[in-house]
Order: C-alpha cells, then sequence, then structure tokens
C-alpha cells in the first residue's frame, strides 16, 4: 500500500517539475502531507498565508495528482500552527468522527470580526450575521453574489464559525460547486436520501460558486431536489455566486426559482477606504507598520482582496530587512515584478499625487 509519505513525495515531485524552483521552495518545500482519506486530504503548512496562497493556486493541481495516484479526488484542506500558539494548530476542518463523510469544510479563521465592513458590503454582511443567529427565520435561501475576490465565501464561512460558536451542536456543512458535483457523482442512484450517507442532514448548508455547476444537468437537478430538501424542512441554506441567479447562464428555471425565494444580496467593489482598512487590519495582525501613502498606494493597486493578500505577504517576507516600517518607495521596490503588468510609472505617480494632494507635474 502507498503511504501518504510517497503520496506526497509523488505530487511534489509532479509539481517541482512545472514551476520555478523558487516558487517551489518558498511555496510548498515546507508542506507535508498530514492526513488522507477518500474525502479528504490535509496539507500542513507554516502558517495562514501560505495555506491561503496554496488554496488559491494549487488545490486543484494537488487534487488532479491525487486523482492519478490514489483514483480518489478528496477536498483539500491546510493546517497551520496559530500564530504566538505552540501547541494548538488551526486546521480548515473539524475533527472527524469514525461515520463522518462530510467535514465542516469551515475556514476558522474567517470571522464576523475579522471581516471589514463598509457601504459596499454592509448589507450582505448584516443578513449574513442575522442568518447565523436565526437561521430559516427571515432569509431563507440567503444568496450572496459578487465578482472574484470581494468578501463572499468570507461571510461564508463566517456565518458557519458563528452558527457553531453559539450552538456547538449546530451541524454546518461548506462546500464549494465542485465538491457538491463529485459528492452527487459518489452517491446512490437513491441520490438525496443517501446523499448525507450515515449522518444527519446538516443544519446549515453553505454553497460557493454556485454558477460553476450550470455544465451539469444531472447535478442540477440533484442540487433541486437538495435544495427543496433544505427550504421546506426549515434548514438554513446560504449560496454564495459571481452574479445573481437571473443572470447564471444555463441554470435550470426551476433551480433558479428556488435561489430566488430569499434574499439576494451583492457584494460591491471596496472603495479606497475600505480597502486601506483592510490592508491597516492585516498589517496589525502581521506585525508590520505601513506608512500612509503605502497604505494608499496599495488600496490603489487593486481592487482584488486576495491579490491584495498576496502582496501583503510578500512584504511581510522582507519586513525584516526594513524594521517593519514600510513606506511606499519600500513598498513600489518589493512589489515592482508583481505590480509591473497591472500598474506602471505614470499610474505610480498619479496615485503619488493623489495622496499628497499636488499635481504630478510637481512630483
Amino acid at each position: 500500500m502507498t503511504t501518504k509519505n510517497e503520496i506526497w513525495d509523488q505530487i511534489k515531485r509532479n509539481i517541482r517539475d512545472n514551476i520555478p524552483k523558487p516558487e517551489f521552495k518558498t511555496w510548498l518545500s515546507q508542506a507535508s502531507l498530514l492526513e488522507i482519506t477518500p474525502e479528504l486530504a490535509v496539507i500542513e503548512v507554516p502558517n495562514k498565508f501560505i495555506a491561503s496562497w496554496l488554496s488559491e493556486n494549487y488545490s486543484e493541481h494537488i487534487q488532479q495528482f491525487l486523482r492519478n495516484i490514489v483514483g480518489a479526488r478528496p477536498a483539500i484542506r491546510f493546517s497551520y500552527q496559530a500564530a504566538g500558539k505552540k501547541t494548538k494548530k488551526q486546521t480548515q476542518h473539524i475533527p472527524r468522527s469514525s461515520k463522518m463523510s462530510f467535514p465542516s469544510g469551515l475556514d476558522p479563521s474567517c470571522t464576523f470580526s475579522d471581516f471589514v465592513t463598509a457601504h459596499s458590503n454592509k448589507l450582505a454582511c448584516s443578513s449574513a450575521l442575522d442568518v447565523a443567529n436565526n437561521p430559516s427565520y427571515k432569509y431563507n435561501p440567503l444568496y450572496i453574489f459578487s465578482k472574484w475576490s470581494f468578501g463572499k465565501t468570507h461571510l461564508l464561512h463566517a456565518i458557519g464559525n458563528e452558527a457553531m460558536k453559539k450552538n456547538p451542536d449546530n451541524k454546518v456543512v461548506y462546500l464549494s460547486a465542485e465538491n457538491i458535483v463529485s459528492q452527487f457523482e459518489k452517491t446512490s442512484p437513491d441520490r438525496i436520501n443517501g446523499f448525507w450517507g450515515e449522518e444527519k442532514t446538516p443544519r446549515f448548508l453553505l454553497l460557493d460558486d454556485i454558477q460553476t455547476v450550470t455544465s451539469h444537468y444531472k447535478s442540477q437537478k440533484e442540487l433541486l431536489s437538495l435544495c427543496t430538501q433544505f427550504l421546506e424542512s426549515k434548514r438554513q441554506l446560504v449560496v454564495a455566486a459571481s452574479t445573481p441567479p437571473n443572470q447564471i447562464k444555463n441554470l435550470l428555471p426551476q433551480l433558479r426559482s428556488r435561489l430566488e425565494w430569499g434574499l439576494i444580496t451583492e457584494i460591491k467593489a471596496p472603495d479606497q477606504k475600505t480597502k486601506m482598512n483592510v490592508i491597516h487590519q492585516m498589517a496589525k495582525q502581521q506585525g508590520i507598520h505601513f506608512q500612509e501613502d503605502a497604505t494608499f498606494f496599495l488600496a490603489s493597486s487593486t481592487n482584488d482582496l486576495k491579490n491584495m493578500i498576496h502582496q501583503i505577504e510578500k512584504i511581510k517576507s522582507h519586513a525584516s530587512l526594513y524594521g517593519n516600517k514600510m513606506d511606499i518607495s519600500i513598498v513600489q521596490s518589493i512589489l515592482a515584478n508583481k505590480l509591473r503588468p497591472q500598474i506602471g510609472p505614470e499610474r505610480i505617480q498619479e496615485i503619488t499625487a493623489k495622496y499628497f494632494q499636488i499635481s504630478p507635474s510637481d512630483l
């Protein structure tokens, strides 16, 4: 039988052969396969930021390599040492019992207290908190949509974490559309009745990226039955997508109707002030001090909050060289290669001039 170390060695070899050595050394050299089952693979990494980056950039590749090696495509979760704690690790799943076929899938770091609220997301955040504390009361389903990386996935996890904090007996399951399709493929012909296996039906079901399920007609039919089951049994359903239901192409009319039963709310692009608040919060957590001009520059460089996380992660790796105090010139130097395709010298001058309230010609 192939051991987990042998499986991980094969995966690392496959990845190492296809990416630059420095990239492999930075992100994967210290990663290890902690545990693996047909449903879940847990990968241990040094910290939260590496977990976030690998989750976004390598989860699908790792799943594909696992399918090739062991014939299964489990969900990928990352485990990391909590900052300042030597004996307890943060993990992105709850402990499994012998009958647990559905781990919660929740990221414990995504909470309401860590979510920066603003006019662009106020309704989505308040309705999400309401759902976590009063499931199936006003908004069922709760449907949150936004473009990529505006915070809808964070809110899904925050709902689950808050619900379990309020009542540890609450069973919560977070599933991406890809996980849903995979689970439907594995269930018996008596699809919905056997979907949860030996477990009881969750109190909360959090479905992410629902728009990607439209290429699977049979899965849409099964998802329709699953949603109907939840709504009719007064269990809370929360759905996230990139567009509202009526703009999802090839979505079954019946499924669209179910998704439109409750509240539909949008997270809009964060404004400059919101992005600066996000940067201040993240910098505080990481022990970095950004001068205001550097914060303004970072906030102006992107609307993609995940990209912003990656930028701050890169800055953190250089922070000790600069005494953890970052001004705009240091940030520009560190991120020069990363930002070049998005922001050129003229844009940098424009951003700097705007911050200091002067004309670009005066720089």
